[in-house]
C-alpha cells in the first residue's frame, strides 16, 4: 500500500520545492528518528559496551552522529579501535558538527581503525563543503559521525553500522568523492529511518537484504540526482560536460523505475515514514504532493498508521481531481 492512489508526474516545479522538502526531511528526522537512534546509543553505552574515552570531551555523549558512530564502532566485534585516538581524527565542519575521519586496514583478522592523515581529513572537509554549497550537507551533519577511508575488504563489516560511512578514498575528482560521501550518508540515514520503523512495530522484523539494498539505492540515487541537478543550476544553460552527463545518467536510471516504484515501495515498507522519505526525494514525479497530502502531519510520536487511517487517507485522495 503506497502513500497516494493518484500520482502527479509533473516534475517541472520540483526545483522550487528543494529547500522546503529538505527542511521537511530534517524536521521529520529530528522529530521521529533521531530520538530512537539516541536511545539505541544510550542503551549500548549503559550495557557497558562503550569504552570510557567515547564519552570524553572528544565525543560528549551519544547524542550526535559522532557519538553514535563511536558506540557502533566500539561494540563491533570485527573492529580494533582505540577511542582514545578519536581526538586526533576529528574534523570540525564550519557551523556544523565534528566528524571522525579514520583509515581502515585489516590487521590480524580485525579491521584496524586509525586517525586519517591531514590530507585525507582535508579532503573529507572539502567534500562536505561541496555538499554545503548545494544545500545537501544536512545528510552529512545528521547521519555521518565517522568516515572510514580505504578500500580494504574488511570495511564491509561496517556496512550496517549507522552513522559510519565508507566512501572509498579521495581521488583527483572532488565532485566524485562528494557524491560518494553523499551516497554513503544516504545509506546511513536510510538505515536509521528503517530501524525507527522497526522499533515501533511497523514490521515484524528487519527487511530482507534485497529489499533494504533496493530502497537504499533508490534513495541514494535520488539524492545524487539532487546533487548534480543543483550543480547544473550554477552552470551556463546548455553547458556540456561531466556534471551534465552524470545528471542525465542518474535521471535516466531513476526514470526507468517510475512504473514499478509505488508498488514495490508499498510491498517493501508499506505506508510509513520511509515511504514518504522516498516519495519526497524521488525526482521523476511531483515531489511536493507527498508533503502536502501526508498522513503524518499531525503525528508527534511515530507509530504505525491504523488500517482505518490508511483507508481514510487513500479515499481522501482517490479522485483524479485530487492530483494537485
Amino acid at each position: 500500500m503506497f502513500l497516494l492512489p493518484v500520482i502527479d508526474d509533473d516534475e517541472t516545479q520540483n526545483r522550487y520545492w528543494n529547500a522546503s522538502l529538505d527542511g521537511r526531511a530534517i524536521h521529520s528526522f529530528l522529530l521521529w528518528v533521531e530520538p530512537h537512534s539516541n536511545a539505541w546509543a544510550r542503551r549500548a553505552a549503559a550495557a557497558g559496551v562503550v569504552a570510557p574515552a567515547v564519552t570524553a570531551e572528544a565525543a560528549p555523549a551519544p547524542l550526535h552522529a559522532v557519538g553514535r558512530a563511536l558506540v557502533g564502532l566500539t561494540r563491533s566485534p570485527a573492529v580494533a579501535f582505540d577511542p582514545a585516538e578519536v581526538t586526533t581524527a576529528l574534523v570540525a565542519l564550519p557551523n556544523g558538527p565534528r566528524i571522525a575521519v579514520l583509515d581502515g586496514a585489516t590487521d590480524g583478522g580485525l579491521l584496524g581503525l586509525r586517525p586519517a592523515g591531514a590530507h585525507d581529513r582535508e579532503a573529507v572537509a572539502d567534500a562536505a563543503q561541496v555538499l554545503n554549497d548545494v544545500g545537501l550537507r544536512h545528510v552529512v551533519d545528521l547521519a555521518v559521525g565517522a568516515v572510514v577511508l580505504g578500500d580494504d575488504p574488511g570495511t564491509a563489516s561496517l556496512a550496517d553500522v549507522c552513522d559510519v560511512v565508507l566512501p572509498g578514498r579521495p581521488g583527483p575528482d572532488p565532485l566524485s568523492f562528494a557524491e560518494a560521501l553523499l551516497r554513503e550518508g544516504a545509506r546511513s540515514w536510510m538505515g536509521q529511518w528503517l530501524r525507527t520503523e522497526e522499533s515501533v512495530g511497523a514490521r515484524t522484523g528487519p527487511l530482507s537484504v534485497t529489499g533494504r539494498a533496493w530502497l537504499t539505492g533508490v534513495f541514494a540515487d535520488s539524492l545524487a540526482f539532487q546533487f548534480y541537478d543543483r550543480l547544473t543550476l550554477r552552470q551556463p544553460r546548455g553547458t556540456a560536460g561531466p556534471v551534465a552527463r552524470r545528471h542525465r545518467e542518474i535521471h535516466d536510471q531513476l526514470r526507468a523505475l517510475r512504473a514499478e516504484l509505488p508498488g514495490r515501495v508499498g510491498e517493501t515498507v508499506g505506508m510509513g515514514i520511509v515511504a514518504e522519505l522516498i516519495a519526497t526525494t524521488y525526482p521523476c514525479w511531483n515531489r511536493r504532493q507527498f508533503a502536502v497530502k501526508s498522513p503524518f502531519d499531525y503525528i508527534r510520536e511515530i507509530r504505525p498508521l491504523t488500517d482505518a487511517e490508511k483507508a481514510e487517507h487513500l479515499d481522501r485522495w482517490a479522485a483524479p481531481s485530487a492530483v494537485r
